[in-house]
């Protein structure tokens, strides 16, 4: 669920190779054994990210796995700045669409049973929903459904601080027409998850979040998981727009559901991994087509599966799904090859959890993370057709100005340039600095997502080559940039 775009924070994610070290790709099998030294390594990782400095959050969660057990377990800074109340492993956070996780397997775990069809229409489950007879379920597990993003313009229109129904949501588009005819692309749709969670609750007879309790939760021994408002007496971190405490949009969790409304710790996102990992939510064939059946996000070599993202690291795939939400940012990544995961939990929302995700994959797997940088140095990068040269242009612009410390605060929006005063300018130049001298930019396609334009090129910078994805809204003003 990526709202990043919404307030317009510049993130210069993963800037990998700076956490490289040099001689660590020798052939000790990977995950390495946490020593001390590692554990301690680990331990300052997290203790940095939660430290107040920029970029930072006040609260930092991080699970790791190996060989199919939590093998570290960690939470550092505050869950409640004013009141000075440290986060600990029992302090939960709002985890956003990794909820998508829980709502997919319980999808296939119903498939399993035969109590549905995933290539069923839409129709024969919820027969008054939009476009119902023309959507399949497996169309909505992997976004290729047409259906139009409710959540960003509701978010963009401050019209979630009320309760609202998942019936309701679905109202808010059910008028508007198919973005393109299902199954013929991929883009990110909150919609389609709301509508199988939904599928979910007609199946089996019991609201989703009865059945997850009972079907996902209970078996996977997560012990500090709910959906939807969370019990009172749960330890919840506070949500805040940055690592100073400013305070980030207020939602009601109602407008999430099935699509993101989860709250959760590290340690039991890290317990649903190695339930998933170990047959114990799905059997091996359904993992397996979670990961098989995917398509092209347009966003690099990243594909969606049934409920989760893939992306390659090195030799390995990082399955997974990234969670975004005013006040947090969450991952939970799997290397299932390896019976391997990490689980990162934040609560601020311009923290960006890859910074620390690359870090912890290139102490745990050195090998695997040195490969991945090798392959992004020594690839050969084709310009994809249809590049706007003047966008290009003003991303280079853009760049140029975030290396100075000086950008034209009138082609971006007023998020941006806020978020661009001192001292992020300063921050973001700092970032900058250690890939060099820009020397071009390789168009790599264009994605929408709702009312923003997402264009996808390669960096050619002096030390490296990154991915990058530069935002414009719809009056084509900059509202956010990646480097990953």
């Amino acid at each position: 669920m990526n709202l990043a775009v919404l307030v317009g924070t510049v993130v210069l994610a993963g800037l990998l190779a700076l956490a490289c070290p040099a001689g660590s790709a020798r052939a000790a099998p990977e995950p390495l054994p946490l020593t001390p030294e590692l554990r301690a390594q680990v331990d300052a990782l997290v203790a940095r990210a939660s430290g107040g400095e920029p970029g930072g959050a006040p609260a930092v969660a991080v699970a790791f796995v190996a060989g199919g057990k939590l093998a570290y377990e960690r939470a550092a800074g505050f869950a409640d700045l004013a009141a000075r109340i440290p986060a600990t492993t029992q302090t939960r956070f709002r985890v956003g669409s990794i909820t998508k996780m829980f709502t997919a397997v319980s999808v296939l775990q119903l498939a399993e049973r035969h109590a549905l069809a995933l290539d069923d229409t839409l129709v024969r489950y919820l027969p008054w929903a939009p476009h119902a007879a023309a959507i399949t379920l497996r169309q909505l597990l992997m976004h290729t459904s047409g259906l139009p993003n409710y959540l960003d313009e509701a978010f963009a229109a401050d019209s979630v601080a009320t309760a609202a129904t998942p019936r309701a949501l679905i109202e808010t588009v059910a008028q508007r027409p198919l973005e393109f005819p299902p199954g013929t692309r991929y883009a990110y749709s909150n919609t389609g998850y709301v509508l199988l969670g939904l599928v979910v609750e007609a199946v089996a007879g019991e609201p989703l979040a009865d059945y997850e309790r009972t079907h996902v939760f209970g078996p996977a021994r997560m012990r500090d998981t709910s959906v939807g408002a969370p019990p009172p007496e749960a330890p919840l971190a506070l949500g805040y727009q940055d690592e100073s405490g400013a305070a980030a949009q207020r939602f009601d969790p109602s407008w999430l559901y099935a699509d993101g409304d989860a709250v959760s710790t590290a340690g039991d996102l890290a317990r649903f991994d190695i339930a998933l990992m170990n047959g114990v939510l799905l059997g091996p064939q359904a993992l397996a087509q979670m990961q098989a059946e995917s398509v092209a996000t347009g966003e690099g070599d990243e594909r969606y599966g049934l409920g989760l993202s893939l992306a390659p690291f090195g030799p390995l795939t990082l399955a997974g799904h990234h969670g975004g939400l005013p006040g947090f940012e969450s991952d939970d990544e799997l290397l299932l090859a390896k019976r391997s995961a990490i689980v990162v939990l934040s609560n601020a929302f311009t923290f960006r959890t890859s910074y620390l995700v690359s870090d912890l994959l290139a102490a745990l797997f050195p090998a695997a993370f040195a490969a991945t940088i090798a392959g992004v140095k020594a690839e050969i990068v084709e310009i994809a057709p249809g590049e706007d040269f003047a966008v290009t242009a003003l991303l280079r612009r853009f760049l140029d100005g975030l290396r100075s410390g000086c950008s034209d605060g009138s082609e971006l929006t007023a998020p941006l340039a806020a978020a661009l005063q001192a001292p992020g300018s300063a921050s973001a130049a700092a970032r900058l600095a250690p890939l060099g001298e820009l020397q071009s930019l390789v168009f790599r396609g264009r994605s929408e997502r709702g009312d923003f334009s997402e264009y996808h090129y390669v960096g050619v910078f002096a030390a490296q080559r990154l991915p990058l994805t530069f935002v414009l809204d719809r009056n084509g003003k900059i509202a956010g940039l990646w480097i990953r």
